[in-house]
């Protein structure tokens, strides 16, 4: 909602946010009250003087009341005190109202010369909070900071839990209902306990401490305890905090009662157990002086704690997660690597690893609102980076199951035809050449095939078989001779037939089918052919046959 704010709207909030009962009008009505009684105690005092006066003078004139005064004094001073308290009175008032009129003066002036309640205003109603953005800033109130809503005379009036106020002039306003409208949607919000970060803006969140040795105690206490199981009672004995001054006292009184026998007995035995004792006590004293001289000076500095009383730690948490600063060393740590928050008595701990925690003292926070709304924050962060992990690991598993599913697919495809297999086969493994020619040879590279012979094994033997006569080259799309087209025919028929797969495949192209076909038939025809040449080489004399036909045979 764009709202345009001048001085006149401002004047009319201020009229409508005038209380007629608030501290001020309170004030003024005591002041007055009290005003008008001593005015009146002072009127009835200058009654009764006046009263005892008139009747102490002889006469009505200067000398009757000389000779009165000097006989009664005490009714001219109860007059003169009577008046001068009336006098007081009526100035003391009339003070007041003229302060209460500059001081309406100049809060209108203030509120007139105020630059960033004047001017052009956008309005935006969220669930959340009410943002109001100026030309010169940007207001950003949560509905729980705003202790009510109230519908005035020209103004709608948003107060606020600081005793300020936000107005909309009621001539902007789109409609009729929208005062009802914004109390149903938002008015369950209002006044309510608000949390630590809406209350004061605090994104990201922060707290600095001064750390200190004992910080980590109870998280190693819990962790010990979950890991060592029974045999934690160990570690307790051995962690003992008195076991110091009780193992000092006890070397120290044996090494006195042994010094006492040695003296008495003369010794050696009981001299050197008092001088062991004795080392013993100093050992234990050297090595826990920190326990005997109670807490370390506020300037004093060791090895083991360099930064005593000045370790100042910083535990900021934003969206994108932890910044921990400590010593000079700042870490920003993701929710992602967090497994977990653990809370003891007085801690809490952003757990990052089973030794790898941030500590959080309960002793750096405000109050106890404060350190829930930030572990709070925490605890929400941390659920929220799981279940986006969780998420993004279901989404790879998923795409890993759909990929197996494509590759079990592809292993049910039909078996692929010769052409197919040898175009996929690398030239390394190319196959062996047929027989016979190839398909896609010229016509010239086809051998003439003999032709068949005249009379059958079977006739007498004085009818000898003609020779064979070459045959025309034919074309390689031309049909063989009869007894060769016929037995081409019958020998694609008696090739098995591949078997076809579950899946439903599109049937191989009809050129495929036409050429394995086209093969078969020559690779058929020139085994014949050989067959018949062989025939041919019995029955004629070994003279007549020439020379290339012996090389042929024989091969």
């Amino acid at each position: 909602m764009r709202v345009d704010i001048d001085s006149q709207d401002i004047l009319n909030a201020l009229t409508d946010t005038r209380k007629k009962f608030d501290r001020t009008t309170v004030g003024l009505i005591v002041s007055l009250s009290l005003l008008g009684g001593l005015f009146c105690a002072a009127g009835f005092g200058l009654w009764r003087a006046v009263t005892e006066i008139l009747n102490l003078m002889p006469e009505a004139s200067l000398n009757g009341g000389l000779q009165a005064f000097n006989a009664h004094p005490a009714p001219f001073y109860l007059f003169s005190a009577s008046a001068s308290f009336a006098i007081a009175a009526i100035l003391t008032a009339v003070a007041i109202f003229k302060a209460r009129r500059k001081r309406a003066a100049a809060h209108k002036e203030e509120a007139l010369n105020n630059t960033l309640m004047s001017g052009r205003f956008d309005f935006i109603f969220s669930a959340e909070k009410l943002t109001i953005t100026g030309p010169l800033a940007v207001k950003k109130i949560s509905w729980q900071n705003i202790t009510g809503i109230e519908k005035r005379k020209s103004t709608i009036v948003f107060h606020r839990k600081d005793g300020g106020f936000d107005f909309i002039p009621k001539n902007v306003v789109p409609n009729d209902n929208f005062y009802d409208l914004m109390m149903v949607k938002h008015g369950p919000l209002l006044n309510k306990p608000c949390p630590y970060e809406e209350a004061h803006l605090a994104k990201p969140l922060s707290v600095t401490y001064e750390a200190a040795r004992g910080d980590l105690d109870d998280y190693y206490a819990q962790y010990f305890k979950k890991r060592d199981g029974k045999l934690y009672f160990l570690r307790q004995l051995c962690g003992w905090k008195p076991w110091a001054p009780f193992l000092f006292l006890t070397f120290a009184a044996l090494a006195v009662a042994c010094g006492f026998i040695a003296f008495q007995t003369y010794s050696l035995i009981q001299a050197g157990i008092a001088i062991a004792a004795a080392l013993a006590a100093g050992a234990v004293f050297v090595m826990n002086s920190s326990y005997f001289r109670g807490p370390a000076h506020p300037f004093r500095k060791n090895a083991a704690w360099p930064y005593a009383q000045t370790d100042l730690t910083t535990v900021s948490l934003s969206n994108d997660g932890v910044f921990h600063a400590r010593n000079g060393a700042a870490d920003v740590i993701k929710w992602g690597a967090f497994s977990g928050y653990m809370e003891s008595k007085r801690f809490g701990y952003l757990v990052v690893a089973p030794k790898q925690v941030i500590a959080l003292p309960k002793r750096a926070y405000l109050n106890k609102a404060h350190f829930e709304d930030f572990t709070l924050y925490a605890k929400r962060s941390i659920t929220l980076a799981k279940k986006q992990k969780s998420d993004a690991e279901r989404g790879r598993m998923m795409r890993s199951l759909e990929s197996k599913g494509a590759t079990a697919n592809q292993l049910h495809l039909p078996a692929p035809t010769a052409e197919t297999a040898a175009k996929r086969r690398p030239a390394a493994a190319a196959p062996e050449k047929p027989a016979g020619p190839s398909p896609r040879a010229a016509p010239a590279q086809i051998k003439p095939a003999p032709a068949p012979v005249a009379a059958p094994r079977k006739a007498p033997a004085a009818q000898k078989p003609a020779p064979a006569k070459p045959v025309q080259q034919l074309p390689a799309p031309a049909k063989p001779a009869p007894q060769q087209s016929e037995s081409a025919k019958k020998e694609p028929v008696k090739a098995p037939v591949p078997k076809k797969a579950a899946a439903k495949r599109p049937a191989p192209k009809p050129d495929s089918q036409t050429q394995a076909i086209l093969a078969s038939a020559l690779k058929k025809a020139a085994q014949l052919e050989a067959k018949a040449k062989a025939a041919a080489s019995a029955d004629i004399p070994e003279a007549n046959v020439p020379e290339p036909e012996k090389k042929r045979a024989a091969e």
